[in-house]
């Protein structure tokens, strides 16, 4: 990683994108309902429409990327395997209310995370289902094979747009240490973050799919945050929000408020 740094910095710059939303790259399609706690999130803006993924934690709540835009428009969907099929499993929900964390800063990514509550509370079902929160919040170890999911684009050519169908990808864990060299012309990587990478590269969690869940030991561990342009760079570890004890305890009380 620091070999590579200095030749690569004349183009990283490029590479880096808004982090607006993320994709799963090299996946593959997901077993139909196998992940039943993936949220679709999607808000209207204009003639477009911005997407993001999210685990739903509880009936009533779920847990994204702070740097998703949700606001009384947006509209969630449980159960959802494909956008273009009809699915007796799929209920859809607007937002009563979204609380990102207090210190999201926009411009350093750090705490990017975000809670949101259903307009209802949602049945549980064979085709909708919660992910636990962490039960350890030591670092998980470099190496660990975690898992993300998401509905968004599968190729680094946007003109494809993002996936119809739920897909999943496998990818290791990076060190903090080894990730930060590499994002330290940019971004300071915090203990609220985590990071993946694939050194054969072309496996990525990247743009539509922001929001998601790094799923660790069968526990949801982190948060699609930010990544390159092209996504499945086998050099740049793309980066999630850390639950951390701190995030745990943080994600706990606002589910608590009345």
């Amino acid at each position: 990683m620091r070999v590579f740094l200095p030749l690569f910095a004349a183009t990283f710059t490029l590479l880096i994108h808004t982090y607006v939303c993320m994709e799963i790259i090299g996946g593959k399609e997901a077993i139909p309902h196998s992940r039943p706690y993936m949220a679709f999130l999607y808000t209207p803006v204009g003639n477009v429409a911005k997407v993001c993924g999210g685990t739903l934690i509880n009936s009533r709540w779920i847990l994204t990327a702070a740097h998703c835009l949700i606001n009384d428009a947006t509209t969630i969907k449980l159960g959802l395997h494909s956008r273009s099929r009809e699915d007796r499993y799929v209920q859809t929900f607007q937002v009563s209310k979204w609380r990102p964390h207090p210190h999201y800063n926009a411009e350093t990514n750090d705490n990017d995370i975000q809670l949101v509550q259903l307009s209802g509370k949602a049945t549980l079902s064979y085709g909708v289902g919660t992910l636990k929160l962490p039960t350890t919040f030591s670092d998980v170890e470099p190496g660990t094979i975690c898992e993300s999911a998401g509905w968004g684009m599968t190729t680094n050519n946007e003109e494809d747009g993002i996936s119809d169908k739920l897909m999943e990808v496998s990818l290791p864990v990076e060190s903090r240490k080894e990730c930060a060299a590499v994002w330290k012309r940019l971004y300071n990587i915090t203990k609220n973050m985590m990071c993946t990478r694939e050194p054969e590269g072309g496996k990525d969690a990247c743009r539509g799919d922001s929001g998601g869940p790094l799923i660790c030991h069968g526990e949801i561990r982190g948060v699609v945050s930010f990544g390159t342009k092209y996504c499945g760079h086998p050099r740049v570890p793309s980066v999630y929000a850390f639950i951390n004890e701190d995030i745990d305890n943080w994600i706990k009380s606002e589910i608590e408020k009345k």
